[in-house]
């Protein structure tokens, strides 16, 4: 299955309902599987006295908005994801019919919320920036999460951005031998305008990984909310066309030769020659024989002197000449 692209516009629509449909169009039309926002409340997610909760307040945008937001999304194709949260701001995802719901990690150990995602959205996905491994073991059992296609783990972390260096991309490979089974993506939050921006995301392929979460905004220069980590439609659609291309790579992990392999093999292996002549009748010393390549090798040459050595020729052979099991008496 090719991994899933979801375009994050996280709170990029700034309450504007005329820029969260420009946003969904934009990331159907740079070829991404899904869309998401953030779903915000202000007194869902913040006292009244938090330095943020003004901005909360004004990424509140009325049902009829959402609506038109999702349609846009799925009129191109492409499901359509909400952040959630609180109770209010669940209960109008699943009310606008809700592809999935992602709990951020400021609700990962907000348990009532948690357990009423899992009984009521599709798909739920689950941050685990800045969460322990060991909180990660004690939330599945808590919600007894089981592997299964509702869940997906989500690696990664917001540090406006996140220094390459601190991505720690291996641990992926621990994740996914830690808790076998599960589902798991990545949250890419490089810096927009870097040259990782476009190609960080291709490392995480071999892990196989579900789904990558990339951020999007119109136009940087716009700098619109959460534009630091975002790419423009028209960069967004590069990002996708290349990690489309790149995972083509990963092919599969049967380790049987496959009919490309075995012409390179006939190509580039060397074939059993004769170093001087053998006359019919004559045993072909181990002296007698060469390791060569040779134009147009055939499906009964032989690679190695041992399957020759001490053998009786049926036909005088010329030297340089492969020699085959059909000239073997």
């Amino acid at each position: 299955m090719p991994v899933e692209i979801i375009a994050e516009v996280a709170q990029g629509y700034e309450g504007n309902p005329t820029l969260a449909k420009l946003l969904a169009r934009g990331a159907v039309r740079a070829g991404a599987d899904a869309v998401k926002f953030q779903l915000v409340y202000a007194d869902d997610i913040a006292t009244r006295d938090y330095q943020y909760y003004d901005l909360f307040r004004s990424l509140e945008m009325p049902r009829e908005a959402w609506r038109a937001a999702a349609e846009e999304a799925r009129a191109g194709g492409a499901r359509f994801y909400l952040d959630v949260f609180g109770e209010r701001s669940l209960e109008e995802a699943i009310k606008l019919g809700a592809d999935g719901v992602k709990i951020h990690t400021t609700d990962f150990f907000n348990a009532r919320l948690v357990r009423a995602a899992l009984d009521a959205a599709p798909r739920v996905f689950i941050s685990l920036g800045g969460i322990s491994v060991e909180e990660l073991e004690e939330f599945l059992a808590l919600h007894r999460i089981a592997p299964s296609r509702q869940v997906c783990l989500m690696y990664g972390f917001q540090a406006d951005p996140t220094p390459i260096e601190h991505n720690n991309l291996r641990r992926l490979g621990t994740l996914r031998a830690r808790f076998p089974g599960y589902k798991l993506g990545f949250m890419d939050h490089s810096e927009g305008s870097s040259d990782e921006a476009l190609t960080l995301a291709a490392l995480v392929l071999p892990y196989g990984l579900d789904c990558i979460e990339k951020h999007i905004s119109l136009d940087r220069s716009l700098q619109l909310e959460d534009y630091v980590s975002a790419l423009s439609p028209e960069q967004f659609r590069v990002f996708r066309d290349r990690v489309r291309r790149l995972e083509q790579a990963l092919g599969t992990d049967s380790l049987e030769v496959t009919q490309l392999e075995q012409e390179y093999r006939r190509r580039a292996m060397k074939v059993v020659v004769a170093s001087r002549q053998l006359k019919k009748g004559e045993v072909a010393g181990a002296e007698a024989l060469r390791l060569k390549r040779a134009p147009r090798p055939g499906p009964s040459s032989l690679h190695r002197v041992e399957q020759v050595a001490g053998r009786t020729v049926a036909v005088e052979v010329q030297p340089d000449q492969p020699i085959t099991e059909e000239m073997l008496a």
